[in-house]
């Protein structure tokens, strides 16, 4: 690297040019290797200039996102000895494309996968070889209750701790999604129903400790697991999952009473 402009320095907080080329090894790690490559695959197939996107690092060791563009000087077409380098900072942009993707697969108000995304991936799953794979399906007890006689930030809460119990009682590879109102969804690869039931019973546990943390409306849940082995189809097996979850829930219907 033979000069840098005042911009470059900014970017990665160098107070000066000599600061920058002696820690360059500071800048140019970790992910800026995987657009590296790129750029020297094109260099090797004969391209005299190269733009993409990746990562690069500033002196205080803060990730920066960027668009790079270089390209041969002329006249040195043969010896690659000069390129002029164009780096610009997309930081915020890719931070909002993050966070718009992150919309369009979650819900926001328990931070779960939504019910599109759930719907994909279980898809997915029916045309994979990560059987036998289980669903579990959990309603809200007592949403409607609480909405009107506490008000709907009351609800909002339990939704919320219905949500920090689930994702605590499952692994990281299930897959916990908010599908509708009060009503939740897990997809469990790999998972026979014997340890679908062993996280439905975690569920239970964890309510009776969550409940003892919060004050304010109970939360309960009523559980429904069903198991799919090879070939058949999850929606039906999430079907079951749901007539087993409502068979629960009229059991405490009935005990309420």
């Amino acid at each position: 690297m033979i000069d840098v402009n005042q911009y470059t320095l900014a970017l990665f907080r160098a107070e000066s040019k000599e600061q920058l080329l002696g820690n360059l090894d500071k800048v140019f790690r970790d992910e800026m290797r995987v657009h590296f490559h790129d750029e020297l695959a094109e260099m090797w197939a004969g391209k005299l200039a190269y733009e993409g996107e990746g990562v690069n690092y500033a002196l205080d060791g803060e990730a920066t996102d960027i668009h790079l563009r270089w390209s041969i000087l002329p006249g040195y077409e043969e010896t690659w000895a000069r390129a002029l380098v164009s780096i610009t900072d997309v930081t915020a942009r890719k931070k909002a494309e993050r966070y718009m993707q992150y919309l369009g697969t979650h819900d926001v108000m328990t931070g779960l996968y939504n019910r599109a995304y759930f719907e994909e991936e279980r898809g997915r799953l029916e045309r994979g070889r990560r059987h036998p794979v289980s669903i579990v399906v959990a309603d809200l007890d007592g949403l409607k209750q609480a909405n009107d006689t506490l008000g709907h930030e009351a609800g909002d809460d339990l939704l919320r701790r219905a949500a920090e119990v689930l994702k605590a009682a499952f692994r990281k590879e299930d897959l916990v999604a908010r599908i509708g109102g009060d009503e939740f969804a897990i997809l469990m690869p790999d998972t026979d129903e014997a340890i679908a039931v062993q996280a439905v019973q975690r569920i239970q546990g964890l309510i009776r400790v969550n409940n003892n943390f919060y004050q304010g409306a109970p939360l309960g849940m009523s559980v429904g697991v069903a198991t799919a082995q090879k070939g058949a189809a999850l929606a039906e097996v999430q079907r079951l999952a749901d007539d087993r979850m409502y068979s629960e829930k009229r059991a405490h219907h009935r005990q309420r009473r």
